[in-house]
């Protein structure tokens, strides 16, 4: 949507209401100069603060459309996804793990598809993974997840898998932003009481566990260094040079005593 039609659309909702542009800058905590610059789609002239509070008043929802790039964004967003799908399954099979990636699933009306699903062939383990690169609702990805745990032994068994137990994970971009959202709600993300090295041991030797599995998980770039530690290197300062000491220069009155 540019900001013509944004204007008409905010336009159309005040005029269904039977407001004022004064009606309307009450409601939303503004100047009535902002709706008017609203309104003739001078959105430059205001900050998107104001623009937010005006939808607000209208119950109007605002999404954003990146135009031409966003099918270049969304192909970003699934390679990261793909990238860290492929780094867990490497490090799953190591440790012993079979994993198939993307299974579909419709089973009562719940369909969907698994980002990885993992077996342990020794434990009788099976772990139903959610991919993450960015949290945004987490009340909807908790419980797409619940689903996904809750048919998991029948999606094992698809598979050719006869899973005794059954652990949800959810593996998550490490970034600042999702460490924040992850922070933000400790009780909806508490169950997840594996997490780092407690995680790491747990993969390793697998056990009865009743809550569930939570791994950030960088991405490294193609030299294998983790990307957002570039530009932060750790500078060492440099060793103080060494003092010379030098013999003081013998005062006059000590020259002429010798």
């Amino acid at each position: 949507m540019d900001d013509a039609s944004l204007s008409r659309c905010i336009r159309m909702l005040r005029h269904r209401r039977g407001w004022r542009q004064a009606d309307l800058a009450v409601r939303a905590g503004v100047s009535a100069g902002a709706i008017g610059l609203i309104e003739r789609a001078w959105l430059e002239r205001v900050s998107l603060r104001i623009v937010r509070r005006v939808a607000s008043a209208l119950d109007l929802r605002l999404g954003w459309d990146v135009g031409v790039r966003g099918a270049d964004l969304a192909r970003l967003a699934d390679a990261d996804h793909a990238s860290c799908a492929d780094l867990l399954m490497r490090r799953l099979t190591t440790l012993g793990w079979l994993t198939r990636a993307e299974v579909s699933f419709n089973e009562y009306g719940d369909r969907g598809r698994i980002d990885v699903l993992a077996f342990h062939p020794a434990t009788a383990t099976l772990l139903v993974v959610e991919i993450k690169t960015l949290i945004v609702d987490a009340q909807e990805l908790l419980g797409g997840l619940d689903v996904k745990q809750r048919i998991g032994l029948r999606v094992g068994r698809s598979v050719g898998w006869a899973a005794k137990v059954v652990v949800p994970a959810l593996v998550v971009m490490d970034t600042t932003t999702n460490r924040r959202r992850i922070g933000e709600h400790p009780h909806l993300f508490g169950r997840f009481a594996l997490r780092g090295r407690r995680a790491s041991s747990w993969l390793r030797s697998p056990a009865p566990h009743n809550g569930g599995m939570l791994i950030m998980l960088k991405l490294p770039n193609r030299k294998h260094r983790d990307l957002r530690r570039a530009g932060r290197q750790r500078v060492r300062p440099t060793a103080p040079r060494a003092i010379v000491s030098q013999r003081p220069e013998p005062s006059r009155r000590a020259a002429e005593l010798a």
